[in-house]
């Protein structure tokens, strides 16, 4: 296509030297002709011939017109030959269906830009902006009314951004923005204005559609066209996988004590009503993710044994703080493996919860490993019982000091009276394998703690009894 444009744009341009070339000779010809024949008619050799003087003088006129007409062609030939120019060279530097710019237009502006930006010394971002799930949206409503939601989508983003910005199709159904002259928090606004546009966009449309916007910052995340582009693309990456939609840089992620939040939901024993102890949960500061999604977040850039080790770390330091008489800490077996240089804090009972899930293959390295911690004196309960998969063998090996049972599980003994008498004696068989307790996870309800009761099970944790919360 752009090479079929250029091409014409070349027709066009040779045209027009033709045609000034044509119109520049005739114009001397004629010029010619007209000086031959006032001369001829100014002749006084010739005064005399009165007939020939008046054919001559006829013949000067009809030149005259004939000039004239062609001038008139000329100049409306030059006016068609510009308007399919402007045309040609518009479609040269526009997409066909979104009317934006097109790609290869983008990469020589952003040139300009960034050139202009470091004159300034000034910020530019550059926003990658992806359509959520689009194949989706072609395959279930046509292609056409993929075009369209395109066009759409491209209107938005123009009517979201200042007119100073540069609006380009990058290609499919990813289009691309350069805010000058901007700042972060102008940035922050920009990127939820778009957003927030496209959304109404699925709404008109009855369709659910969303954005991810990836962004590289000049100088910040480079001083080049391709830094800025191949970081803005993996900032896109780490918002379409992170599941936080919009992402600046690919360092946002800082990995210190305010990555995250640690919270602490307290256990229960219900025979005295007094605090048994309490369990560390970590939290997103900002308190748009939950747990898993940012857990998701982290792992999508390759940090999340980092961010789980910090959380780690940061609850033991807790429980010396805080001098909690016991802490209940969620861990995995690589995280164990890598800090098993940490000390035990004193005075404070530590258990290690380990998911179910943890436990079905490997079992003797993972004994091993819990055997190293049980040395420096933690303690071990295993999480999630029932949720999944039961490694018996790894029960009766490891002889946890707790077992905490699912929520679903407890849900099931709600609903169901007889797996209830199945629960109620797995409960009794499992005291033999739980050195301190069992403790019942999730109680919200009192029917749930009255099923609980019922099943022997005195320590509860749940939002009936207290919610998490930071301590102070």
């Amino acid at each position: 296509m752009t090479t079929s444009v250029d091409n014409n744009l070349k027709t066009i341009e040779r045209r027009e030297w033709q045609l000034w070339v044509l119109a520049l000779g005739l114009i001397v010809i004629l010029a010619a002709i007209t000086a031959g024949t006032y001369f001829f008619i100014l002749s006084e050799a010739y005064t005399n011939f009165g007939m020939i003087r008046t054919m001559a003088n006829r013949a000067l006129g009809g030149l005259l017109i004939l000039i004239f007409l062609f001038c008139i062609y000329v100049i409306s030939t030059r006016r068609v030959l510009g308007v399919m120019r402007t045309t040609l060279e518009n479609q040269a530097i526009r997409d066909n269906l979104t009317d934006l710019y097109n790609r290869r237009y983008f990469n020589l502006r952003l040139e300009d830009e960034i050139v202009r930006a470091q004159r300034n010394k000034s910020i530019l971002a550059l926003l990658i902006c992806d359509i959520d799930q689009f194949k989706n949206i072609n395959n279930s409503w046509g292609h056409q009314t993929g075009d369209e939601i395109l066009k759409s989508v491209a209107q938005s983003i123009r009517e979201s951004t200042r007119g100073m910005d540069l609006v380009a199709r990058w290609g499919g159904d990813e289009m691309v923005v350069v805010l000058a002259n901007t700042t972060r928090e102008g940035v922050s606004v920009a990127t939820e204005r778009i957003r927030k546009g496209v959304q109404r966009v699925g709404q008109k449309a009855l369709i659910d559609l969303d954005m991810c916007i990836g962004v590289s910052l000049y100088p910040e995340h480079g001083t080049s066209s391709d830094d800025l582009i191949r970081l803005a693309d993996k900032a896109l990456f780490i918002a379409k996988r992170g599941g936080d939609k919009i992402h600046i840089g690919e360092e946002e992620y800082l990995l210190d004590e305010r990555s995250i939040k640690i919270v602490y939901q307290p256990i229960v024993d219900t025979n005295s009503n007094r605090v048994f102890g309490y369990e560390a949960l970590g939290r997103d500061p900002q308190g748009k993710l939950n747990i898993l999604e940012l857990f998701k977040r982290y792992q999508t850039i390759g940090r999340l044994h980092e961010l789980q080790c910090l959380c780690f770390k940061l609850e033991l330091e807790a429980a010396h703080k805080f001098k909690l008489e016991r802490l209940f800490v969620n861990v995995n077996f690589d995280m164990l493996n890598d800090l098993s240089h940490i000390p035990k804090p004193p005075d404070t009972e530590l258990i290690l919860e380990i998911s179910e899930k943890e436990v079905l293959e490997d079992i003797e390295s993972r004994l091993k490993i819990a055997q190293k911690w049980r040395a420096k004196g933690f303690k071990f309960a295993i999480d999630d019982f029932g949720a999944g998969f039961i490694s018996l063998p790894f029960i009766a090996q490891l002889i946890p000091d707790y077992i905490k049972i699912d929520r679903s599980t407890i849900l099931h003994a709600v609903s169901s009276i007889k797996f209830r008498e199945f629960l109620k004696d797995m409960v009794l068989a499992l005291h033999n394998y739980s050195a301190e307790g069992i403790i019942a996870e999730g109680i919200e309800t009192e029917q749930e703690l009255n099923v609980v009761k019922e099943l022997g099970l005195d320590l509860v944790q749940g939002f009936l009894l207290g919610r998490p919360h930071e301590l102070i």
